[in-house]
């Protein structure tokens, strides 16, 4: 297999300052690697919370979700044994009903490291450079030996850089999988640059998706949706974190026989109808009318399918008068002023507004002005 930088794990949410360990090494004989992310609790110490493993020679690349013995079974900041780690496969964990709590089945597949001498350090030295200790095949009730060795951290800390980093993504299909390639420099956000597709049977090198400026989503950058109504999954990148923004907001490509074409679609929560063979974006700006009052401005961009391609047919906008319940046509002024704004907002101070609504150097549109804004796009 290719040396891939496979960063993997299962994250809902961004948690603050985390942070993700590749280790690589053996269960038994059989070589793996295991993604541990890691993140400050509420009494400002490290913690493991999550992870994934996966066989490298697996062909099919299973990944293998693990969750941290402290989220289920006790408090991870009263944890009394900080020498040890265990982490419990998820498809071994549920939720009784009666007693209302999640439990771990009794016969369940676990990692046990021992001897960690974890320690409080912040960025790359909180987890130790191997682990040692065993898999425990639930099913079979055999226990297999687990050495590991720190491969690399990857965290959002100021002085951390690094250039075209893969990292395998969660979503796949039949035959291909999916990395994200990562870039940072010092002072600055990870950010999203590239996609590559491979052939999951040789790891061959299919396809590369270049020149992105996307936000940093770990193992959760791409989701696969067919978009033009053939039956075949087609690709959309994430281009800003999960929940940070209004709306939906992905680039979107379409599969030609395992080929990637971008679209060009614009707008937030793309609908796709399958009836007429279209697909509408949406953008929504929130300003001020000339009486102060608070107005809604909506534009749908109209696609229609046509010959394997998307094709922009129309642009329709409509300005909402909260005040008044009321719908009209948007003025010429409306409409530009909506376009301006790089992606929607909603917040009562416009001065504090996310990152994609930054329109130049630091300014943002608003009562029909350009106005200082602060980027904050954690």
């Amino acid at each position: 297999m290719r040396n891939l930088l496979l960063s993997l794990l299962l994250i809902l949410s961004f948690p603050a300052l985390s942070s993700i360990y590749v280790y690589k090494g053996y269960i038994a004989d059989n070589p793996i690697r295991l993604y541990l992310e890691t993140s400050l609790n509420e009494v400002n110490k490290h913690q493991v919370n999550k992870g994934v493993w996966v066989y490298q020679n697996d062909p099919e690349l299973q990944l293998n979700i693990l969750s941290a013995e402290c989220e289920y079974i006790r408090s991870c900041t009263e944890d009394d044994h900080p020498n040890r780690l265990v982490l419990y496969d998820n498809q071994d964990i549920y939720l009784d009903n009666i007693a209302h709590k999640i439990k771990v089945k009794d016969s369940s597949h676990y990692f046990k490291f021992i001897n960690m001498h974890i320690g409080q350090a912040e960025d790359q030295k909180f987890l130790p450079e191997t682990l040692n200790g065993y898999w425990f095949d639930g099913k079979n009730h055999q226990q297999y030996s687990v050495v590991l060795q720190k491969q690399l951290v990857i965290n959002d800390q100021p002085n951390t850089e690094f250039n075209q980093i893969e990292l395998l993504q969660l979503e796949s299909l039949d035959k291909l999988y999916f990395t994200a390639i990562l870039s940072k420099q010092k002072n600055d956000k990870i950010k999203l640059v590239g996609i590559n597709v491979y052939n999951k049977k040789n790891h061959k090198l299919l396809q590369q998706i270049q020149n992105l400026n996307y936000s940093y989503n770990k193992f959760n950058s791409i989701v696969m949706q067919d978009i033009n109504f053939d039956g075949a999954p087609d690709l959309a990148i994430k281009k800003y974190h999960s929940n940070t923004r209004l709306g939906d907001n992905y680039d979107y490509y379409l599969n030609d026989n395992g080929k990637f074409k971008a679209t060009n679609l614009w707008g937030s929560d793309l609908y796709f109808n399958n009836k007429d063979k279209s697909a509408t974006g949406t953008k929504k700006c929130y300003d001020y009318d000339e009486n102060e009052q608070k107005i809604m401005i909506q534009i749908d961009s109209v696609y229609h399918y046509r010959n394997k391609h998307y094709i922009h047919k129309t642009n329709q906008c409509q300005t909402h008068h909260f005040n008044a319940n009321v719908s009209r046509q948007c003025t010429e002024n409306e409409y530009n002023a909506c376009l301006l704004k790089r992606n929607n907002i909603n917040f009562e101070n416009p001065h504090y507004i996310g990152e994609d609504n930054i329109y130049h150097k630091n300014m943002a549109w608003d009562k029909g002005k350009l106005v200082d804004g602060v980027i904050d796009d954690d």
